[in-house]
């Protein structure tokens, strides 16, 4: 019992899993549902991160994106004649837009800026009329201005002569006359200014109108138009995002496991795997299983000695590594009669809850007689996990304890 009370034993948790990248395994899948068309790359081949892994069937898509891109062209060159129209200038054709479609839109500027330069011109003629006639008649009152003086002075002069005897009544009187035609035309010049001027602010006003009613109507057109543009090449940009989602690219470089399909043809359904990539470059964890007994002991840090099937450890021993982290919360432990099964044994029945934790390893190899074997993401690992020590003979009473500690408490 001495030599029991002195030496000891290791305490560890035992937990099953695999190795795993550090960035873990990345799933290619479709997005949209479609016919693989093309698998570019073979099973176990190195790819380059942006490489084409495989293409879908774009034949559905490209009718559409032609039938939108000709309609957000059209509403693009429709703003573009308007805003044309509205600064009063004339249309260039862009390199990227089609000469057909250009000519279109350049004829409706055209057609349009001519319908509305007919309406002014009317307009414009009549106000020219008016300014013309105001003219005429201010030219007349100022001559009128001018002689009206004499005459009134003439027919004073007649009205002295007469009251004194010097002139005939008749003489004095056509003097008069003429005085009062002189001044009746002076009015009606008055009165023609007038009509003049009120013919110009009318024709003005009617330009205005004209103008504005023109400008009116070309925004109403944008603002019907703009948003129809805006919502096309929304479309658009969504079509050329789905377009580039039918070429599979490689999201990292990494080796290609897992092809779901060999076969040109084949119809898949939105986020179908049909590939998994084993990242290259990054280092090896280990991706293990603890049971709830375990997980209370088990801390970041702890020493882990890894035990490998692909292995034997008796000949090859085991690699090393520490925990780096333990899941804050229990989740359904992997099936182990499944491809990404890791947790078997210790009694554990498949689905049954269960603490992920990763395993940092010193190296990702192990030696044997001077030689050295690379360690490969998916092998099966055994994690015996160092909680602490205890000497032989606590282990040879833990049973005998347990069972005094339980006596007398069974039903």
């Amino acid at each position: 019992f001495g030599w029991a009370a002195l030496a000891t034993l290791d305490i560890v948790a035992v937990a099953e899993g695999k190795l795993v990248p550090s960035g873990y395994l990345k799933i290619v899948q479709a997005a949209e549902q479609g016919i693989v068309r093309e698998i570019a790359v073979r099973e176990g081949e190195t790819v380059y991160a942006g490489q084409v892994l495989a293409r879908m069937d774009a034949a559905l898509s490209e009718s559409d994106a032609r039938a939108l891109a000709s309609d957000h062209l059209a509403r693009r060159l429709a703003l573009r004649r308007i805003d044309a129209q509205l600064a009063g200038e004339s249309m260039l054709r862009r390199h990227d837009e089609p000469a057909e479609a250009f000519a279109q839109a350049q004829a409706q500027h055209a057609a349009n800026v001519r319908a509305h330069q007919n309406a002014l011109a009317q307009e414009r003629s009549a106000l020219a009329r008016a300014r013309h006639e105001l003219a005429a008649a201010e030219e007349v009152k100022a001559k009128l201005l001018q002689v009206l003086p004499h005459f009134r002075e003439q027919e004073r002069a007649f009205a002295r002569l007469v009251s004194d005897g010097f002139a005939g009544r008749l003489l004095y009187t056509d003097k008069q006359r003429e005085l009062i035609e002189r001044e009746q035309d002076f009015r009606s010049q008055e009165f023609v200014i007038a009509g003049a001027r009120a013919a110009i602010a009318q024709s003005e006003q009617h330009i205005a109108r004209i103008d504005a009613e023109y400008r009116r109507q070309l925004r109403a057109e944008r603002a019907e138009i703009a948003p129809q543009a805006e919502r096309l090449r929304q479309e658009l940009e969504k079509l050329a995002h789905r377009h580039e989602l039918l070429e599979l690219r490689a999201p990292q470089e990494g080796v290609v496991k897992d092809l779901a399909t060999h076969t040109p043809g084949t119809v898949v359904a939105p986020g179908t795997i049909l590939m998994t990539l084993v990242p290259a470059g990054e280092r090896l964890r280990a991706e293990v299983w603890l049971a709830n007994d375990d997980v209370g002991f088990v801390r970041a840090g702890q020493e882990v000695k890894l035990k490998l099937a692909a292995f034997q450890f008796q000949k090859y021993g085991m690699a090393k590594g520490a925990v780096a982290q333990i899941s804050a919360d229990a989740t359904e432990a992997p099936n182990p009669n499944t491809r990404s099964g890791a947790l078997a044994g210790r009694d554990r029945p498949a689905g049954a809850l269960a603490f992920r934790a990763l395993v940092d390893l010193e190296r990702e190899f192990i030696e044997s007689d001077g030689r050295r074997y690379r360690l490969a993401p998916g092998m099966q690992v055994s994690a015996e996990i160092h909680l602490g020590e205890r000497t032989v003979l606590e282990y040879l009473l833990s049973p005998v304890r347990k069972a005094f500690h339980e006596a007398g408490r069974e039903r």
